[in-house]
């Protein structure tokens, strides 16, 4: 197996191979090779999954986990969820006017991040792993 350093070229083919159906495309950063692979998410639509040597943990995601993984930092897709959704915090902030809601419930504006191992397009999973520096296409040598 060859390794190669990242070009314009290679993020260009990297995202072809990432539309298709069937794909499976592995990285290397720094000592960990990074799979992506189209997984069935539900009955008609596919997500792309990113594995760190081979496995995942789901409690790599998240910051407070004892088994929190840094490199999901880079690889995986951040989601973003308020604490209260909009339509709770209107009505709260109705009922008890915005000052009186702040003190009752000061986490009402907040919201938490989390990181999950999958992303819907390949777009997205390309502009993230763009910003990694020092990532490496590991591609199979053609036999002759």
């Amino acid at each position: 197996m060859a390794e190669q350093l990242m070009t314009k070229a290679l993020w260009e083919q990297v995202a072809d191979e990432l539309k298709n159906l069937f794909c499976h495309v592995r990285f290397r950063y720094q000592d960990t090779v990074i799979s992506v692979i189209r997984e069935r998410d539900s009955e008609s639509s596919t997500v792309l999954a990113v594995y760190f040597d081979d496995k995942w943990c789901a409690g790599w995601g998240r910051e407070e986990s004892e088994v929190f993984n840094p490199l999901t930092r880079l690889f995986w897709c951040e989601k973003k969820k308020r604490h209260y959704p909009s339509k709770t915090v209107a009505e709260i902030e109705r009922a008890l006017g915005k000052r009186q809601a702040k003190k009752t419930f000061p986490s009402l504006h907040d919201s938490f991040i989390y990181r999950l191992p999958f992303f819907t397009g390949s777009s997205t999973l390309v502009r993230q792993f763009k910003k990694a520096d020092g990532l490496m296409l590991i591609t199979k040598q053609e036999c002759m």
